[in-house]
């Protein structure tokens, strides 16, 4: 990311402080990653108890499919919302990453820092806005939030939300490199969304979760986490809207899915796809080619449009194609094809090095049939 000033701040690092302030830095990899010096009116260590939080996240327990075979599981809209925190589902795991979904009406007075990994949330539905140390960020519908590991925030939300939330614990996120495509392709770095500085801060006293080793400790401030008079830095939350994203696209063949990579490190993708003219050729393939993609797990989460590459498949609705076994068109979608001149759908796709387990509270939503709807 780009070097960002709020606010006030020091002359450089560790020098010339603004008056009354205390300087942090957070940043990555020790001292040699992407920083942040952020300047508080209190000390971050100015707290006033330390404690093991009064809820844990719930145990992630792996239930294997009967056979490898295609999977498909429902929206959360069956789930009755709840408070942020206790409203949050887990739908895949491994040592790199965490998969899940929130629906929630009601926001969290406490905040979150997550100690394990950085995290991307997707808005499927609803808007409010993040309250994090670095400001106030808005998001709505079609949203990527991206926060940086150890990062203290709290969601607010306008309305009833839908998240998609996905946990990265190893390497840092990054923009992929697009080599002769230019640097500017897919998106621009003016579409990214950075924190304003809050205004009228209050000196309540704060809660924050702290999640280290997926367990959850609290730590109690006498005053508002929030109290930050500037910063600077490469490392910041942000948000980037889908709908600021330039799909990459041929008009004769049918690219990789791999073309809309949107973040990336070495442990998987996030791929953005998005409403396009197809292929114009007689004879040209204009939905997803069959394949077996033998060195990653595929997770799709369906957000909008017309998924007219899967049959039986509704906004909310979340496939998972494991390594090794072949998938692609349904077969109505290969027969209409050419009948196609745009693709509507909107989702987002995951692809992961290392194999994913499914946690057991998925397969209560899972449509157990889904692999029959190849059959011709």
């Amino acid at each position: 990311m780009h070097y960002i000033k709020r606010g006030e701040v020091a002359k450089r690092p560790h020098l010339d402080l603004p008056e009354g302030s205390f300087e942090e830095e957070l940043g990555l990899q020790g001292f040699f990653g992407p920083v942040a010096h952020i300047y508080h009116r209190n000390p971050p260590t100015g707290w006033s108890d330390l404690k093991m939080a009064d809820f844990q996240w719930p145990q992630k327990i792996e239930v294997e499919a009967p056979s490898l075979r295609p999977q498909c599981f429902r929206s959360l809209k069956e789930e009755k919302p709840s408070a942020f925190f206790e409203a949050y589902r887990c739908f895949f795991f491994n040592d790199d990453i965490e998969i899940g979904g929130i629906r929630s009406t009601k926001e969290s007075s406490v905040f979150f820092r997550n100690a394990d990994a950085s995290e991307v949330y997707f808005c499927h539905s609803g808007s409010g806005r993040l309250e994090s140390v670095f400001g106030e960020l808005s998001f709505q519908k079609a949203d990527y939030i991206f926060i940086p590991k150890g990062t203290t925030y709290r969601f607010r939300f306008s309305e009833e939300v839908y998240l998609l939330r996905i946990q990265s614990f190893g390497e840092d996120l990054k923009k992929p490199e697009m080599g002769i495509l230019g640097r500017q392709a897919l998106y621009h770095e003016e579409s990214i969304r950075i924190p304003d500085l809050m205004k009228n801060i209050s000196n309540e006293s704060s809660r924050v979760w702290v999640q280290s080793q997926m367990k959850l400790n609290e730590i109690v401030y006498p005053f508002s986490v929030l109290d930050v008079v500037g910063w600077c830095g490469d490392f910041y939350p942000f948000a980037l809207s889908m709908n600021d994203i330039a799909p990459a696209m041929s008009p004769v063949a049918h690219l990789p899915p791999s073309i809309n990579s949107t973040f990336l490190n070495s442990d998987f993708v996030i791929c953005t796809f998005l409403p396009r003219p197809l292929e114009e050729p007689e004879g040209a393939l204009k939905v997803p080619f069959y394949h077996s993609n033998i060195d990653y797990d595929e997770v799709i989460f369906y957000h909008d449009g017309d998924f007219f590459s899967r049959d039986h498949m509704e906004a909310g609705y979340t496939s998972f194609h494991p390594r090794g076994i072949n998938h692609g068109p349904h077969p109505k979608a290969l027969k209409n094809q050419s009948k196609m001149k745009r693709t509507e759908e909107m989702a987002v796709m995951v692809d992961t090095k290392r194999p994913l387990k499914v946690n057991q509270w998925a397969r209560s939503i899972e449509e157990k049939d889904y692999w029959k709807s190849w059959k011709a």
